[in-house]
């Protein structure tokens, strides 16, 4: 990619400043990392405005202390067909660890078997578990397993749970996310929630992009290097 800005789309400019940076939930969920690499990345990320810093359950009483970042965890993570108790109790473990917010997996093999009432009840038990603790929720999808026509099913489904957020991907699935999942799930809902993109990205114009077709949130694990990357294009250098 090129660092000059008449190599950037004049549409995406916009979504190349503050409003890019502000977008990003920074996030680390890495089982080959110690407690100190946690740390270390929390660290690096206070210098920026992002819009949360997303770890694991188990990682909460070590980064929620340390950070100014608004703290987000996971729950059904990565598979999502763990049973709906344990997801719940997940999300209690996330309120009283000191989370503000829980992305959690939805059970993938109830909308692969046109299950959807019963992923529906799932859901709606998620996303009510979620507000009773005042967290915001957003919920995974894993565009990478599922056709066209049941991510806009979930999708419909999660908008209607009342979830704050659809979420794209997890980033452990078959691929990360596509600019046509983004679309997709846009069409699919009346904007009563937002989308998340998440899984995959890595530039800043891949991100740029995706906020620009509709996403609201991007989800990755690199967003100090998204956020100098973009500041790089807007200078020109």
């Amino acid at each position: 990619m090129t660092g000059s800005t008449s190599s950037v789309p004049r549409y995406l400019h916009g979504y190349l400043g503050a409003l890019l940076e502000e977008s990003i939930d920074q996030t680390m969920l890495r089982m080959d990392a110690s407690e100190r690499d946690y740390l270390a990345f929390v660290e690096a990320s206070e210098r920026y405005r992002f819009r949360s810093i997303v770890v694991p359950l188990a990682l909460l009483p070590v980064v929620v202390p340390v950070t100014r970042h608004t703290v987000g965890t996971v729950a059904g993570f990565p598979n999502g067909y763990v049973p709906l108790e344990v997801k719940l109790r997940e999300i209690d473990l996330a309120a009283s660890g000191g989370a503000r917010e829980v992305d959690v997996v939805m059970n993938t093999v109830l909308a692969k078997s046109g299950r959807w009432r019963e992923l529906a009840d799932e859901v709606s038990r998620v996303v009510g578990r979620a507000r009773e603790y005042g967290l915001t929720v957003k919920v995974i999808l894993e565009t990478s397993v599922l056709r066209r026509e049941e991510v806009e099913a979930s999708s419909r489904i999660v908008e209607e749970a009342g979830a704050d957020f659809v979420k794209t991907n997890t980033g452990f699935g078959t691929r990360g996310v596509l600019p046509s999942d983004v679309v997709t799930i846009r069409s699919a809902i009346t904007g009563r929630c937002g989308i998340k993109a998440s899984g995959g990205i890595r530039t800043a114009l891949d991100a740029a992009l995706l906020l620009y077709l509709g996403a609201r949130v991007i989800g990755t694990s690199h967003g100090i290097e998204i956020v100098e990357e973009s500041r790089r294009i807007l200078r020109g250098t």
